[in-house]
C-alpha cells in the first residue's frame, strides 16, 4: 500500500475517529493536527501506518453540544507515544499514551489495572532535537470498560504521584511545543 507522507494530508484515527492533518514531519516522527486547530499530536510514522487512515476527501465534522463541561486544572494534549511500564511484578511490559498533561496521563493498556494502583512508567520521546526518557511514579485513577477484543487495551487515566522537578519542566516544555508553530 502506498502511505504518503506530506505535510498537508489528512488522517483519521481508527480508535477515536477523530480527523487530523500532517502540520509537519522530522526524522520518524510527525505532528498531527485537529482540524479545529486546538490540539496536536506527536506520534511516530510506523503508528501513523497502523491507527490511522488516511482520508482523500474532506468531511464536513460537525461541532460537539453538551451539558457536561469538566475544569481540568492542566490542560490535555493529544500525544501517541509508547510507555514501558511495570507493575508489583517488575515484568516490563507496553502500552500507548494517548494524552498528557501536567498531572498525569491517558494510557491504553493491554491488560486491566485497579484503580488505586501504583505504576511505573518510562515514558520516551523527542523535544526538538532531543531524545527525553522520564521514569515517573504514576496512581491508577480512573478505568474505562475494556475497549473491545481485536485492539486488547485498557483506557486508563493516571495521577503523577512521584516525577522530579527536571523531569516536570521537561514535560513542560514538551507540552508547550506541541502547541507553537
Amino acid at each position: 500500500m502506498n502511505f504518503p507522507f506530506e505535510v498537508g494530508n489528512r488522517f483519521k484515527s481508527i480508535i477515536t475517529g477523530a480527523t487530523y492533518v500532517v502540520k509537519k514531519i522530522k526524522d520518524k516522527m510527525v505532528v498531527l493536527e485537529r482540524h479545529n486547530q486546538k490540539s496536536q499530536l506527536l506520534t511516530e510514522l510506523s503508528s501513523l501506518k497502523l491507527f490511522y487512515k488516511r482520508e482523500e476527501k474532506e468531511e464536513e465534522t460537525k461541532p460537539r453540544y453538551g451539558a457536561n463541561f469538566e475544569k481540568r486544572r492542566y490542560p490535555r494534549f493529544s500525544v501517541d507515544l509508547p510507555v514501558a511500564y511495570t507493575r508489583k511484578d517488575l515484568v516490563v511490559k507496553q502500552g500507548r499514551v494517548i494524552n498528557a498533561s501536567e498531572g498525569g496521563l491517558l494510557v491504553y493498556f493491554p491488560e486491566q489495572m485497579e484503580i488505586g494502583q501504583h505504576l511505573r512508567l518510562k515514558l520516551v520521546f523527542t523535544s526538538g532535537s532531543n531524545l527525553n526518557m522520564m521514569e515517573i511514579v504514576n496512581q491508577v485513577v480512573w478505568m474505562d470498560v475494556h475497549k473491545g477484543k481485536d485492539w486488547g487495551d485498557y483506557q486508563t487515566g493516571v495521577k503523577f504521584v512521584d516525577i522530579s522537578l527536571e523531569d516536570q519542566c521537561t514535560l513542560k516544555s514538551f507540552l508547550s511545543s506541541l502547541t507553537s508553530p
